[in-house]
């Protein structure tokens, strides 16, 4: 009984170990959940179904609103809001709507960080039927950068995610 104690214990230190040394590597951890504005709106106001319908970013309009566990999101139609309504786990983008690269990213020497980057709502990949969102600007696309080895990248960042807030 003891030993299973002792076993139990030196497994329990471990995993701690991994999360604090995962935690403690993760820039801006700090960051709220989910990627909204001042005004609790997601995605900049693009439509999050019209990612999955037609595969396009477009913005949504503040006529056809729906707040959800209190993030606003916009939509082109009522029809649309309505698809979201029905099933909002089906439209929501992974990782809190953060850069899934920057999620999963290596640290590397240059400077560069796993974090919470913000993203480019126009720059998107459905992988499984799940939205994952990137940072592009200033001549950097991340998800160039993720799709050159898009399987380790994607494990990575839902370890990390999983790692970080007890949920992929």
């Amino acid at each position: 009984m003891k030993r299973t104690y002792s076993i139990l214990a030196a497994a329990l230190i471990a995993v701690l170990g991994y999360a604090q040394e995962n935690a403690e590597n993760f820039v801006n951890g700090a960051a709220p959940f989910y990627n909204v504005d001042k005004d609790s709106l997601a995605l900049d106001g693009f439509d999050p179904t019209e990612y999955f319908i037609n595969n396009r970013a477009i913005l949504g309009s503040m006529e056809h609103q729906y707040e959800h566990k209190g993030i606003i999101y916009h939509f082109v139609s009522k029809k649309n809001k309505s698809l979201f309504k029905e099933n909002p786990e089906k439209y929501l983008p992974e990782f809190g709507g953060y850069c899934a690269y920057g999620i999963g990213m290596l640290s590397s020497a240059g400077g560069g960080s796993p974090g919470k980057y913000p993203v480019n709502p126009k720059t998107f990949k459905i992988i499984d039927n799940k939205l994952y969102l990137f940072y592009d600007d200033k001549g950097y696309n991340f998800l160039n950068v993720w799709e050159k080895d898009e399987l380790q990248n994607l494990k990575r960042a839902h370890q990390r995610w999983k790692t970080l807030y007890g949920v992929n």
